[in-house]
């Protein structure tokens, strides 16, 4: 019975209701699970309470992507919606590789400059738990992150919208969504055009690593999660950074800088971005506009 309401829900003519509702339904299922901790004599911290209603949200939002690819997207397999099944362990291996080398190279092209006016110092504590922290940060924000933005809804709004606007409105939604924990900061207006900018140019660099890797969502993580592991790194325990630099020049932040929000960050973004261009456009570029749009039709 439920069962086949929710293929219902997931099949109905208005395309667009399930894919606004299901994260906020998931969202609220989290926080049921969540609020009868409130009962206990103990107390809790809310970032705490906070970080395992996110948790349960989004082990509910695996439990459904199974059926949302199966009757959404007509694939037996949500595996095989994203391509992690058919690479080879050494392919997922090389690509993760240069995925997360890429991530490298990015944030050294962010620091090079700062390097040469003095604005960053070389601190380099090796500490073993901030390390182990770090892995599992950028593993955990690249396959969470990735999984639902790259993954469930880029995959989404190519059902509904398209090929290219999905490829778009992706990128946009992306950005708009990591700017809600700088609300509470305190930006200029350039600062807030910038980091929404910079965001926008990563998530359509992730969504061309993902058409340039075949559809496989393991570039995407290894650069995502490369970015953020590494830039937690140096922001703890390897550099000691100014805080007179410029924000546009190591991005807003305050004392945890967002370098993708920086006018060095945006420009080794648009570097990136205008190489896998090239690399489409030799191609064949896939932008074609079609609903169900293939990833497998692009070489690297």
């Amino acid at each position: 019975m439920i069962a086949d309401l929710w293929k219902k829900w997931l099949c109905q003519r208005c395309r667009w209701l399930p894919a606004i509702s299901l994260l906020p339904i998931l969202y609220f299922l989290g926080w049921l699970i969540v609020l009868p901790l409130l009962l206990l004599p103990y107390n809790i911290p809310p970032q705490s309470l906070s970080l395992l209603g996110t948790f349960f949200t989004f082990i509910f939002f695996l439990l459904a992507l199974p059926s949302w690819a199966k009757y959404r997207w007509r694939e037996e397999d949500f595996f095989l919606a994203f391509e992690l099944k058919r690479s080879s362990i050494i392919s997922a291996a090389n690509i993760l590789f240069k995925a997360c080398f890429l991530a490298l190279c990015l944030v050294s092209f962010v620091l090079v400059p700062l390097f040469l006016f003095q604005w960053v110092a070389w601190r380099g504590i090796f500490s073993l738990p901030m390390i182990i922290n770090g892995i599992c940060l950028g593993v955990g924000v690249g396959v969470t992150e990735e999984l639902i933005f790259r993954g469930w809804l880029w995959n989404e709004l190519n059902y509904i919208f398209g090929f290219r606007r999905g490829t778009l409105f992706q990128a946009v939604i992306f950005s708009f969504a990591h700017l809600i924990p700088f609300l509470k900061a305190d930006l200029n207006f350039l600062e807030l055009v910038l980091l929404l900018f910079g965001l926008f140019l990563l998530g359509l660099v992730l969504a061309l690593r993902r058409i340039l890797d075949h559809g496989s969502l393991i570039g995407c993580i290894g650069l995502h999660g490369g970015l953020v592991g590494v830039w937690f790194l140096i922001n703890s325990i390897l550099l000691d950074i100014s805080i007179n630099i410029p924000s546009l020049l190591i991005g807003p932040g305050g004392l945890s800088p967002n370098p993708i929000g920086s006018l060095i960050g945006i420009c080794g973004l648009g570097l990136i971005l205008v190489n896998y261009w090239k690399a489409l456009a030799m191609a064949g570029r896939p932008f074609n506009g079609e609903r169900k749009a293939s990833f497998n039709d692009v070489t690297p």
